[in-house]
């Protein structure tokens, strides 16, 4: 995954926000990437992984003529997947690191130096042959040092380039057979032969020489001789640089044009894989919120829900493992899935794909900063009243302020959630206090999952129903786990005070 994400990483030190750690953790977006994954090529990988975690439209719902072409011609398909199949080597990850601007290339006055030192060996060669003098002879040896000391510290600056180029290379050609297709290059029509200059000097490179006897060492050592006498290699280094550098706009758009060709391809197979699925619809007059069975695709025999919301945010309570957070999480990553894949799990999905989404699911003690559990969500929380002044986000949060005691966690609770209801945000919160419901009911609609104990067994039904949970239950399942009967008998005693 580490190499996966690289391409989001990049885009996000170029300062491109995208979702947040603690986001991609709470709704385990890396196991719902494995999930959704059909790429072909490396690129495509790091592409739709970045598309999920950008939390922005990818554009995928301008693409729904060539997705459908893609399911039924075969042939298109089959002449996309081969072509990104080039491209499904590890060595692929690392073209990303020629995307990245970090000035590792030659300067213009090495660059000036490299152009006249590369023709004097031959010339004082050249004048020791016809003088026989020792001056040109010490010359000779002078300057052909002086070259090995250039050649091998430029050689050593693309060595983190020793997997990447030969794999740019191959990504330009690729993306020129794939551009003849009149499909393919409506994806993006602005695609050219641009970058096709680059093969020339990236071709310079041998790194892939194999020495596996004594004539390929020998063939090496005088091929380095001649590399050496003339600078060609340092030469043809300081001009590869020099294009990466100036074409490299060029380049990201041919490595986003793959990207996602093979993102769309991808979503293709998901669609086929999928119980069924629906594509994301835009919100009805009145509503925030309409969703008709929707599951995560992550749960095997996921029970499906409904919900609409009108002009209120949701609140919904219910006791552990009842489905509350699973709900919010499936929630998210169908807005996810509709901005991503233009896709939702599914049968009717209704929401504004503008909205971003901010979460606070898992919240945890942070001993690196030496922030208690507490500490750490008010934190987390404080960032989200600030965003919610901008409006427009999903929030995702469950068990508010459970760090604290009980009075105060209500009154914090609830003034935070009036608080960032404001500015047309939607909310989600689960929550085990009830009190709450009564506070926020006029900006909530309220939901509930339930279970039941029968015969000494506990069941769940995972249905959102309407309304606010009644059933007490916490106490009959510390009877079912065999807790002692008196000490059951006096937690009985005390709820009934």
């Amino acid at each position: 995954m580490s190499e996966i994400a690289n391409y989001f990483l990049y885009r996000n030190a170029e300062g491109e926000t995208g979702l947040s750690a603690n986001s991609i953790d709470d709704l385990n977006l890396d196991d719902l990437f494995a999930e959704i994954d059909y790429c072909h090529s490396s690129i495509g990988r790091q592409y739709l992984y970045y598309l999920l975690l950008s939390d922005k439209t990818s554009g995928m719902e301008k693409q729904e003529a060539l997705l459908s072409s893609l399911a039924t011609h075969t042939e298109l398909r089959t002449l996309l997947s081969n072509s990104l199949k080039e491209l499904d080597k590890p060595d692929a990850y690392s073209i990303v690191s020629i995307l990245e601007n970090d000035n590792t290339g030659i300067g213009a006055k090495e660059m000036a130096l490299i152009n006249i030192c590369r023709f004097l060996p031959l010339l004082f060669l050249a004048l020791m042959l016809l003088t026989h003098s020792g001056v040109f002879l010490t010359l000779f040896v002078f300057s052909f040092v002086a070259n090995a000391v250039l050649h091998y510290r430029n050689k050593a600056k693309i060595q983190r380039y020793f997997f990447s180029i030969p794999q740019l290379l191959k990504m330009i050609r690729q993306a020129g057979k794939l551009a003849q297709n009149k499909e393919f290059i409506s994806v993006d029509p602005s695609i050219t032969t641009a970058v096709e200059g680059l093969k020339k000097y990236i071709s310079y490179f041998r790194f892939n020489l194999s020495l596996d006897n004594d004539m390929a060492i020998m063939f090496y050592m005088v091929a380095e001789l001649i590399r050496v006498f003339f600078l060609h290699e340092a030469y043809a280094v300081g001009r590869t640089f020099h294009l990466l550098k100036e074409k490299a706009t060029a380049i990201h758009n041919v490595y986003r044009f793959i990207g996602f060709l093979d993102s769309i391809l991808s979503v293709a197979i998901l669609r086929e894989e999928l119980p069924y699925y629906c594509l994301p619809g835009d919100n009805r007059a009145g509503e925030r919120l309409r969703t008709q069975a929707v599951y995560h695709p992550l749960i095997e025999n996921c029970i499906p829900n409904d919900m609409v919301l009108h002009e209120k945010s949701a609140l919904i309570t219910g006791s552990n493992m009842a489905g509350k957070t699973c709900f919010m999480r499936t929630i998210g990553v169908n807005l996810l899935a509709a901005k991503t894949l233009h896709t939702c799990f599914a049968e009717v999905f209704e929401i504004n794909t503008g909205i971003s989404l901010l979460s606070s699911i898992h919240q945890g003690d942070n001993l690196m900063e030496n922030k208690s559990y507490f500490m750490q969500e008010v934190t987390t929380i404080k960032d989200f009243v600030d965003e919610s002044g901008h409006g427009n986000h999903l929030f995702l949060l469950d068990e508010l302020f459970r760090g604290t005691n009980t009075k105060e966690r209500i009154a914090i609770s609830k003034a935070v959630l009036s608080w960032l209801v404001k500015s047309d945000n939607l909310v989600f919160v689960s929550t085990h206090d009830l009190e709450l419901a009564d506070m926020l009911e006029d900006e909530y609609e309220l939901y509930y999952f339930s279970e039941s104990v029968k015969d000494g067994i506990l069941s769940f039904d995972y249905k959102l129903k309407r309304g606010v949970a009644t059933e007490h239950n916490a106490i009959k399942i510390l009877e079912i786990c065999d807790y002692p009967a008196s000490l059951v008998s006096e937690a009985h005693s005390i709820t009934s005070i």
